[in-house]
């Protein structure tokens, strides 16, 4: 029942849907509902101190969500509010401190990598903490249901500093000695996508099938958020930071061609379901968009403890 609704609800929105023909466009993808529904109507908010948080985080916009009409999208004052570049240092200057960050690709999932101990537990704590003092909301900007996507979210536009830590920790990892198979379609890594949707799984919250659109790449400029800052670039992975561990469940479900596991399922007469867990500071990326190794996937049911995740995208050359 739900690939069926997921072929309909993608053949009607496929007008709305950017060409990238230059990412090898697959008409396969016909059948896929996209989370890129959460292309929502957006109104940029100048920011006043009524929005202010101890924390100095300020709402710079509000979305449409399937409830409400004033879903917060909130920015920093400062940059790197959390501190990762002070860590970065401490690493720089004490050697021994460091755990090496280690690409490790996922058994049986076409493209899929982890890149693990890219934060520290402190730098994770710290955003965790952060965040639920923003404080999550159970609507968020997107098509689907509740009932496909159970679970908090809140979003957040990485400043500038936060987004070149993060990808100068990482951009190695996607270079084309790390590329097996030609999966980057010799397309450049650029960075990552500065809107930062993040999770909060407890309890009974899961998120059924479903797939991950591509997206541009958004950031604040000049105090206003630009949903497509740039015009060189689009997203072709997704970027899953692992904020937690502290759970049971939640597994992270691909569905994989199980007569060729370099494939991905494409119903479920075929699909063989493989899944992962990535430890708390690592990244899990995986192709999406209309990329043709994109598969399928769900985030299992919790059914101990809190998982939060942090989900942006990594920005290639048009």
């Amino acid at each position: 029942m739900l690939l069926s609704t997921i072929l309909r609800r993608q053949q009607q929105q496929k007008q709305h849907l950017p060409t990238l023909c230059q990412r090898g466009t697959t008409a396969l993808f016909l059948m896929i509902l996209s989370s890129r529904d959460s292309a929502a109507m957006t109104t940029n908010a100048a920011p006043n101190a009524t929005t202010l948080t101890p924390t100095d985080f300020y709402v710079i916009a509000r979305e449409h969500g399937k409830v409400r009409s004033d879903l917060p999208v909130w920015a920093s004052k400062q940059m790197d509010p959390f501190q990762l570049g002070e860590n970065q240092q401490k690493i720089t200057d004490n050697g021994e401190s460091c755990v090496a960050m280690e690409r490790r690709n996922v058994k049986g999932v076409p493209g899929a990598f982890q890149i693990l101990n890219v934060f520290s537990k402190e730098e994770t704590q710290r955003m965790v903490d952060k965040f639920e003092e923003l404080g999550f909301t159970e609507d968020a900007a997107v098509s689907l249901p509740r009932s496909v996507r159970h679970n908090s979210n809140l979003n957040w536009i990485a400043d500038d500093r936060t987004l070149e830590i993060i990808w100068d920790r990482c951009k190695d990892f996607f270079s084309d000695d790390n590329d097996e198979g030609g999966v980057n379609n010799d397309k450049k890594p650029l960075g990552l996508n500065g809107k930062f949707r993040v999770y909060r799984y407890e309890p009974n919250d899961f998120f059924k099938i479903h797939t991950d659109g591509s997206w541009p790449g958004s950031r604040v400029v000049n105090g206003k958020m630009v949903v497509n800052s740039f015009v060189d670039r689009w997203s072709m992975y997704s970027f899953l930071v692992f904020l937690s561990q502290d759970f049971e469940g939640g597994e992270t479900e691909f569905l994989v061609n199980k007569f060729n596991l370099a494939l991905p399922a494409r119903n479920m007469q075929e699909a063989e379901t493989i899944g992962i867990r990535t430890p708390v500071g690592g990244v899990l990326c995986f192709p999406h968009g209309e990329h043709p190794l994109h598969c399928l996937h769900a985030s299992a049911t919790i059914t101990k403890g809190v998982k939060y995740i942090i989900r942006s995208d990594v920005l290639f050359e048009l």
